[in-house]
């Protein structure tokens, strides 16, 4: 699935045991996001004006505070054309909850996210108290933990900084056919307007829910259900535009990761 490499120049190391650790766990990410991103599906909804303002706007602020997303009315055929007009922040850090539940227990794990054009870092505290830390870009991550000063590449075609984050991408409510989609329409979620879609339950019983925020055109909140019962949960904060420091990007070196990619 991945190849594991080292920064050019230096002698193999040794893989020790959280090394060993992360390749099971890029593994079981891999796997997990495979089962998460099982394809789901849509079918009609009442189309709804995307409003600006909250449900007590009166009529003449609304009309004033018109965007260009307001022009189109939420329906399970202007899902694609809504998300595509949706502009992403280049730059941004923001924090990240995923939930995962199984008959008679559940885990959660917290990432603090920042992105910077095409890289991605993702820094996830572990139930043991210890911190991993991933930088992605396109295929390739680095990955250390705590204050480690050695890290260790992989590299896939398939991996991407959506899978290192556990998240389902927007990409993925975009390209739903329309025939897959039970639901799409305009909601407040925690007081974040989105645009949100639901699909019909799939031959294995999934069902997925996202919320696209209007605002940052990034992923809010999702959710997978097993029968009606919630198997997945991701949400997060909305994201700080500040710019983040470039040190974030660098490896515990102060290299950078395109450096050391073959």
């Amino acid at each position: 699935m991945a190849d594991c490499g080292r920064p050019r120049g230096e002698e193999a190391r040794p893989l020790n045991k959280k090394t060993a650790l992360l390749i099971s766990l890029a593994a079981g990410i891999l796997l997990l996001v495979a089962l998460v991103l099982v394809q789901g599906s849509f079918h009609s909804g009442g189309g709804i004006r995307l409003p600006v303002g909250t449900a007590d706007t009166d009529s003449d602020n609304e009309q004033g505070s018109v965007g260009a997303l307001d022009v189109l009315e939420i329906t399970p055929s202007t899902v694609k054309p809504a998300i595509n007009t949706l502009s992403r922040p280049v730059t941004y850090q923001r924090t990240q909850t995923v939930e995962t539940f199984w008959n008679g227990g559940s885990g959660q794990s917290v990432s603090q996210v920042a992105v910077s054009g095409n890289l991605t870092r993702v820094d996830t505290s572990l139930p043991d108290g210890s911190v991993c830390h991933m930088l992605v870009t396109g295929g390739t991550a680095a990955v250390w933990y705590d204050d480690e000063t050695e890290w260790t590449i992989l590299h896939s075609e398939d991996f991407t900084a959506d899978i290192a984050q556990r998240m389902l991408s927007y990409e993925v409510v975009r390209d739903l056919p329309v025939e897959d989609i039970a639901q799409a329409d305009y909601r407040d979620l925690d007081g974040v307007s989105c645009i949100y879609v639901e699909t019909c339950p799939d031959e294995a019983g999934y069902t997925d829910r996202y919320w696209v925020s209007v605002s940052s055109g990034l992923l809010y909140a999702a959710e997978r259900l097993f029968q009606d019962e919630v198997v997945y949960r991701f949400t997060t904060t909305e994201p700080d535009a500040e710019t983040p420091e470039d040190s974030l990007f660098r490896l515990p070196d102060g290299s950078l990761l395109t450096e050391h990619i073959e």
